[in-house]
C-alpha cells in the first residue's frame, strides 16, 4: 500500500495535481450479470460472475478514458480497485489531465458532471 501511495505521488510530483476523480461502482442488476444468474440466485452468490463483469466494464472504461479520449487527453492516472462491505467491487481513478483539458472552472466541470434520480418503473 505504502509503494503504492508513493507511486501516486511521484506521477502528482511530476505531473502536477490530479483535475479528476472518478469512481466507477458495480452495478448487481447489469443485463449481463443478471442474464447468467439460475433461477432463484442472486449476485451475491455468483461473485466470479460479478468480478468477471465489472472488470470487462472496467477495460472499456479505460480503453474510453486513455485511449478514445472521452474527457479529454489523460496525461498520466492511477487507480485502485476495491471491495465495499456488500462484496460489490468499485474502482477509483485519479486522472492527470493535459493542459488544453484542465478544467479550470465550474462550467467545465458542470458539462463532465451529472445526477439523475433513478427511474423507479425501470431500476425497480
Amino acid at each position: 500500500m505504502r509503494r503504492r501511495y508513493m507511486d501516486a505521488m511521484a506521477l502528482v510530483r511530476r505531473y502536477g495535481k490530479p483535475d479528476i476523480f472518478l469512481t466507477m461502482t458495480c452495478n448487481p442488476n447489469w443485463d449481463e450479470i443478471r442474464q447468467e444468474l439460475y433461477p432463484g440466485q442472486t449476485p451475491q452468490d455468483r461473485p466470479d460472475l460479478v468480478v468477471r463483469v465489472f472488470r470487462a466494464k472496467l477495460e472499456e472504461l479505460k480503453n474510453k478514458l486513455l485511449k478514445k479520449d472521452i474527457l479529454g487527453k489523460v496525461r498520466a492516472y492511477v487507480y485502485v480497485v476495491e471491495f465495499q462491505k456488500r462484496g460489490l467491487p468499485h474502482a477509483h481513478f485519479l486522472l492527470i489531465m493535459e493542459g488544453r483539458y484542465k478544467l479550470t472552472c465550474p462550467e467545465q466541470y458542470d458539462r463532465l458532471i451529472s445526477a439523475e434520480l433513478p427511474n423507479k418503473k425501470k431500476n425497480g
